[in-house]
């Protein structure tokens, strides 16, 4: 199975990026609607809705899944990606820095909940994959913690569900 690209990641998170109001995260949400419609418009016709907070289930963004190459995936994202907030540019800064404290925060959270080795995030404000650090996101300590910690659970960081349906398809 083949990811399409370190772009679409990109984009995808620029997606997922925390709104301070209710009303910023409808307008990120129906901008992700849009996404998803301009996308499967440009030739990704499995590319997926985005759920109620405007993330789309990254577990689903295989060229296999989307039923196309990644050269199409790649175009139909520059064709799209004015419909993402900020037309893609990212975050701003303050939006940036926030982001960065919600990661921090869910990660003290997490270590103070029976799982000590849970990293901060980085320099670029995210925290790296559990996995490559041996940390098991399917492990009944982990699945606690992330469950009292999902007020501060950054948008990348996948659900107990989602981590479980995705590990089901990719057991």
């Amino acid at each position: 199975m083949r990811s399409f690209s370190v772009t679409a990641v990109a984009l995808i998170s620029l997606a997922a990026a925390c709104g301070g109001s209710s009303g910023s995260n409808v307008a990120q949400q129906s901008g992700a609607v849009a996404f998803a419609s301009c996308m499967r418009f440009h030739g990704v016709p499995n590319w997926p809705d985005p759920n109620s907070g405007g993330v789309f289930d990254k577990s689903k963004l295989t060229s296999e899944q989307l039923g196309a190459s990644d050269s199409r995936v790649q175009a139909a994202q520059r064709a799209c990606q004015h419909l993402l907030p900020d037309g893609g540019s990212g975050p701003g800064a303050a939006e940036a820095q926030q982001i960065k404290a919600q990661a921090l925060h869910y990660s003290r959270c997490v270590r103070s909940h029976d799982v000590p080795n849970f990293p901060d995030p980085g320099g670029d404000g995210r925290i790296p994959d559990p996995a490559s650090l041996g940390i098991d996101q399917g492990s009944p300590k982990f699945q606690a913690a992330n469950q009292a910690c999902g007020k501060y659970r950054p948008p990348y960081m996948p659900s107990n569900a989602a981590y479980n349906a995705y590990a089901r398809t990719h057991g």
